[in-house]
């Protein structure tokens, strides 16, 4: 909570001690959020970049995480820029009247489309747990994929951005203070989209990618109880039937692909789950408790909830780099720009 004037004049140690350390926490909070969010930003550009240039050789699930990338960026460098801006300077809105009205309703479209960017993603691999001649006759053609990711931005503007121009407005106040932000709507629309984003921007997503990691895991069972007693059936047979090598090899495929989505999901469960709960929790708050804004820690925890988000938007491209060697040596090469060309 703000101290008042009074309490903090100059003259009383106290207070200016209590000033002090306000600030120097305000300073360290801040430079903790940059530090992140650049982290990330350079980590998604070069996600960018690195897919960017497969050309031909780019996959329905690279085309995802391409967009995925770009919704991070968005949320690193709009999304989450905005809401600290309104939490340090609540009646100071800097833009301008056109900047509230039209920019700042459509900075959510990152935060959607990154969510379900992942969803889709953890589909896409669920896809490829399906026998290799099934999947090969039904990949997804990269039209399918760009049109998939283009349906997700369009499903995140029209149910996060959409609704805020009508109840977004920019208020220039008494005191040369402006104020932006959604004023315009009663509690029970503010309630009734609070819950939608909780559904649609955590709850739906997590079932999905939660669905996908289990049955990845159950198929993946399945897989090496299958294996194991064919190679063993191989290795005493040398080689003389055919049919049984063929048998083998296409298990040992199948169970490399169920290996590598388990690999490729199970932090991405993780780090959705726990990065994208604080904000969720925060929003379920204000939602059943209507004094929760006016507690003195609620700036706290709102900050929190903001450095979480940013979290999950920066972790991305390690979790990239790390599930795959390649995709890691790319990145270090453009970051080393080993491959860049100066002519």
């Amino acid at each position: 909570m703000a101290l008042s004037e009074k309490n903090c004049s100059w003259d009383d140690p106290l207070s200016a001690t209590v000033e002090s350390e306000m600030t120097l926490t305000k300073v360290l909070r801040l430079s903790l959020e940059v530090l992140i969010s650049l982290f990330g930003v350079v980590g998604n550009i070069l996600v960018v970049i690195v897919i960017s240039h497969l050309g031909k050789k780019k996959r329905p699930g690279d085309y995802y995480l391409q967009n995925l990338a770009i919704a991070d960026l968005g949320t690193l460098m709009m999304t989450s820029p905005l809401l600290i801006i309104r939490l340090e300077m609540p009646l100071n809105w800097p833009f301008g009247e056109i900047a509230c009205l039209y920019l700042y309703p459509v900075a959510e479209i990152f935060y959607g489309s990154s969510v379900w960017c992942i969803a889709v993603i953890a589909i896409e691999r669920y896809r490829k747990i399906s026998p290799v001649e099934i999947y090969r006759r039904n990949r997804t053609p990269i039209k399918i994929a760009k049109r998939t990711a283009a349906l997700v931005w369009v499903i995140s503007f029209l149910t996060l951005c959409f609704p805020l121009y009508f109840v977004v407005d920019y208020q220039a106040l008494s005191n040369r203070s402006q104020f932006c932000g959604p004023i315009r709507w009663t509690h029970f629309l503010e309630t009734v989209y609070i819950i939608c984003l909780i559904l649609l921007t955590y709850v739906i997503p997590l079932a999905i990618i939660s669905f996908t990691y289990i049955e990845i895991s159950r198929v993946l069972r399945q897989s090496i109880n299958m294996t194991r007693p064919l190679k063993q059936a191989h290795h005493l047979a040398k080689l003389q039937s055919d049919k049984r090598n063929y048998q083998v090899n296409l298990n040992s495929v199948r169970l490399r692909q169920n290996i590598r989505a388990k690999k490729i999901l199970s932090p991405l469960v993780v780090i959705f789950a726990v990065t994208m709960l604080p904000l969720n929790v925060f929003r379920l708050t204000m939602v059943f408790w209507p004094g929760f804004s006016g507690q003195e820690y609620f700036a706290h925890l709102l900050h929190v909830a903001v450095v979480s988000t940013i979290i999950n938007s920066a972790a991305n491209p390690v979790f990239y780099s790390v599930v795959s060697r390649n995709f890691g040596k790319r990145m270090l090469n453009h970051l080393l720009c080993r491959n860049c060309s100066f002519a």
